[in-house]
């Protein structure tokens, strides 16, 4: 079966975002059955991975970086699913974390982004940063649910999260506008310019749809969280969780035209 090299770098984004929200969550106190089920959502992209690429063949897995280092980071699974002591189970986030991370950097080795160092490092970090936003977001929004089942359960938890989302979305601002500096050249010789009038609506609804909209309910959502008022809360994240969906679908359409993730 033939996988196509963004499905791969979709996976690993969404991976590395959501061990990275969930890391920000540890330890809170939300039984293990949370833990246990994001856990799994975490992994569920890199087992689809790991099968794929595990249809050529075995042997050929082993030869694959990318897929080497998406077979060492779902060892962690047993842990970050079932771990009992914390410490353990933020040890497996830390173990697939960096494994996702690694692979998501070799799978964006073969673009035209990483012609140079700066190139790969830049395109590597926008990519987690996009991972961020999606996961964050995600889980902020199961997070705002489980109050209902955890009524007393501590509005810092969804406040820190909703912070560190933030900042993800800021971070991802500044290295979209930073890849437009460093790669402008392969973007406007594209066949559709970056800067063109069909280009600049692709990169106008990515910002506004992706980005901008969802920083601006992440300040809704701090300002319902004053008042301890979760439900509000998590309403304004379920909007956002689309809207960031919708915009890291289009990152991905605008990398396949570009050869760069914005």
């Amino acid at each position: 079966m033939i996988w196509p090299p963004l499905a791969t770098q979709f996976c690993l984004e969404l991976a590395c975002g959501t061990l990275l929200a969930l890391a920000c969550v540890h330890p809170a106190p939300v039984g293990r059955l949370f833990y246990r089920l994001l856990g799994t959502t975490a992994i569920l992209p890199l087992f689809g991975e790991l099968l794929i690429r595990a249809s050529g063949g075995m042997a050929q897995l082993w030869r694959q970086p990318v897929g080497l280092c998406v077979l060492l980071a779902v060892l962690g699974y047993p842990l970050l699913s079932g771990g009992k002591r914390p410490l353990s189970r933020l040890g497996a986030m830390v173990w697939t974390f960096l494994w996702s991370a690694l692979g998501l950097a070799l799978s964006l080795g073969e673009t035209p982004a990483a012609e140079s160092g700066l190139g790969w490092g830049l395109a590597t970090l926008s990519a987690l940063s996009t991972g961020a936003v999606a996961g964050g977001v995600g889980l902020a929004m199961v997070l705002g649910h489980w109050y209902l089942t955890v009524p007393n359960l501590a509005v810092e938890h969804l406040r820190r999260l909703n912070l560190v989302t933030g900042l993800a979305m800021v971070a991802n601002l500044l290295l979209l506008g930073a890849s437009i500096l460093v790669f402008g050249d392969v973007l406007e010789g594209a066949r559709t310019p970056l800067l063109s009038p069909w280009g600049m609506f692709h990169l106008g609804t990515r910002l506004v749809v992706g980005l901008i909209l969802p920083l601006a309910f992440a300040l809704m959502v701090r300002g319902s969280l004053v008042y301890g008022n979760t439900r509000s809360a998590t309403g304004i994240l379920y909007a956002s969780t689309v809207l960031v969906l919708i915009g890291t679908a289009l990152a991905l359409s605008l990398q396949d035209s570009y050869g760069v993730p914005l």
